[in-house]
């Protein structure tokens, strides 16, 4: 009964779903157990992303305040610096060797000063004379002109009385980077000198390493003109060189503030902060490369990458593991289920996942109700079997006993084949369960039955429980006309099948029988027809005494396509229509 619901069901449907399901999107366990693990720490991913996100956004903005602060710490302390610087000198200008014009006691008397400091005395005269110089020995002759950025700085001084530091510029003696501090030197009642305190850049240097940046920082000061004057990092190579004309636009008429982002002399984009000395027009630029404030987030955004990907290859392999049990009770389960209701059902060791073990449960009672049913069915259709025969028996008793005690033999013979037509069809059946049946084996029964040789040709066709009696007729009327009317009985009969776009072809050919005179007379041929035309809802195209040649709908002979109505009531439907 299960393999011949299998057969009635609509093929249409079933390719359908086959298509479906080939198109259907499936993974094994394993990977769904991936995919589950995947969830499960992506939220963790995108949590750690925006905390990660929130933590670099901190943390840059406390570098970038880091480097104001100290842009600040390394202005005020140049500020004390030149102050102290200015104190000293004020203090050297106000000796008797300074008042009395004692140049080379002067000289004597700042050893100490200058010593501390790293720097060199000079004075000048109001023509940019000198008139001391420590740099040149007692007695040779001192240079006559000086840098118009030191002339200028002096003139300032001797005509606001007022102390001042000097841009950077170039010594006449050494031809070397300087940078003074000038004080006025008050002889009588009016300045008549400019005497000031030459430093090294690498004097202004030294406080800016003092200040201890970071290593990737860097600190540089500019003079009012926005050449360097020293820098913490690679002085040598950009000392006396002027800032970019982009920075020196975006800190004009600024005396503190930064700038996000302004390109340096090494070419990388950094982010600057800068501040005005109090006791000069210089500038203090504390630099951060972009790099440098975008490395935490960088490093974090790789820190949880790496993580995420050794943790999802861990969850991987772990899932994999796990799988592995998961997929064998998964398998146990499938074999259960594709052997419910044989009895063959394999025994199955108890698992983990209580929603598994209660399909397991499920099987085993579907697989024991479904024995019971089918044990059932088999016992209602062996009856059933049992009865027909019975009845078949009884009937063909019947007919034989009423037909014979009439005196009328031959139609005693001919009722007694038809209905052993029947008995063979239901006999096909019963042994195939009532599923469907080769045409070839009706065609070998029929052969055997009515001693007639029947070569079977061309395609098999299986037949509908509901279409073998008919056909079982029509074979053993063209059987019997063949074996009663034929002229070579040896010869026998061709039966050929062939599938056109049209239906299925069915050949019922004698050989060597020519003429166009009717066969079957009588019954026999209405029979025939009535079995071909009425039941099997073919169209007869020759009957005659060469054979039989009729086409045939393929849903009514294997009841592909049809719905799962009784023939009968498609039969009557048909009719109607």
């Amino acid at each position: 009964m299960k393999r011949e619901a299998a057969h009635n069901a609509s093929p249409s449907s079933g390719e359908g779903a086959q298509v479906s399901a080939a198109r259907r999107f499936t993974l094994p366990i394993r990977w769904h157990l991936v995919v589950f693990a995947a969830l499960v720490l992506l939220p963790q991913i995108g949590l750690g992303l925006c905390l990660g996100w929130w933590y670099s956004k901190a943390e840059h903005e406390r570098l970038e305040a880091s480097a104001v602060a100290a842009a600040a710490t390394v202005s005020d302390q140049l500020d004390r610096e030149l102050e102290a610087m200015k104190a000293a000198l004020r203090a050297l200008a106000t000796s008797p060797n300074a008042t009395s014009e004692n140049f080379p006691a002067l000289r004597q008397q700042s050893q100490q000063l200058l010593a501390e400091h790293g720097a060199m005395l000079a004075v000048r005269d109001r023509d940019g004379r000198q008139v001391l110089n420590s740099l040149v020995p007692l007695g040779q002759p001192l240079p006559t002109a000086v840098d118009p950025v030191l002339a200028a700085a002096d003139a300032r001084v001797i005509d606001d009385g007022e102390a001042a530091v000097s841009d950077l510029f170039v010594g006449q003696v050494t031809s070397e980077f300087y940078t003074a501090v000038i004080v006025p030197l008050v002889v009588g009642d009016r300045t008549r000198y400019a005497m000031s305190m030459a430093l090294k850049p690498t004097a202004i240097q030294d406080i800016l390493i003092r200040t201890r940046l970071p290593d990737t920082w860097t600190s540089t000061v500019l003079d009012s003109r926005g050449r360097i004057v020293a820098r913490s990092r690679n002085q040598e190579r950009f000392l006396g060189q002027g800032a970019s004309s982009e920075f020196l636009r975006e800190i004009e008429g600024l005396r503190s503030g930064v700038v996000p982002k302004v390109t340096g002399l090494d070419g990388q984009p950094h982010f600057a902060a800068f501040d005005t000395l109090d006791n000069a027009g210089w500038r203090v630029v504390v630099g951060v490369p972009h790099a440098v404030l975008n490395a935490p987030f960088r490093i974090l955004v790789l820190t949880i990458a790496g993580t995420a990907l050794l943790a999802l290859g861990i969850s991987t392999i772990l899932a994999r593991l796990y799988s592995l049990r998961l997929e064998r009770e998964v398998t146990s389960l499938q074999a259960m289920a594709a052997a419910t209701g044989t009895g063959t059902a394999p025994e199955r060791r108890p698992g983990h996942v209580r929603e598994l073990e209660a399909i397991a449960a499920a099987l085993r009672a579907s697989d024991a109700s479904l024995l019971e049913r089918n044990r059932t069915r088999d016992l209602l259709l062996a009856e059933l079997n049992h009865r027909v025969r019975n009845t078949l028996s009884v009937l063909l008793a019947v007919v034989n006993q009423t037909i014979r005690s009439g005196g009328d033999e031959a139609l005693a013979r001919k009722t007694t084949g038809r209905i052993m037509a029947l008995s063979r069809a239901h006999d096909l059946l019963s042994h195939a369960e009532w599923s469907p049946v080769a045409l070839s084996d009706l065609v070998r029964r029929t052969s055997e039955a009515e001693g007639l040789p029947i070569v079977f040709e061309g395609r098999e066709i299986h037949l509908r429980a509901e279409a073998v009696a008919p056909m079982a007729q029509v074979l053993h009327e063209l059987s019997v006309n063949q074996r009663r009317h034929g002229r070579n009985h040896a010869d026998g009969a061709v039966l050929r099948t062939a599938v056109e776009p049209g239906g299925v072809r069915l050949t019922w050919r004698l050989p060597g029988a020519q003429g166009e005179r009717p066969c079957l007379p009588g019954f026999g041929l209405r029979l025939v027809r009535m079995c071909v035309e009425r039941q099997l809802f073919g169209r007869i195209e020759r009957l005659d005494a060469a054979g039989l040649e009729a086409l045939l709908p393929p849903a009514y002979l294997t009841g592909q396509g049809l719905p799962t109505a009784p023939f009968a009531a498609r039969w009557q439907d048909d009719s109607r229509a």
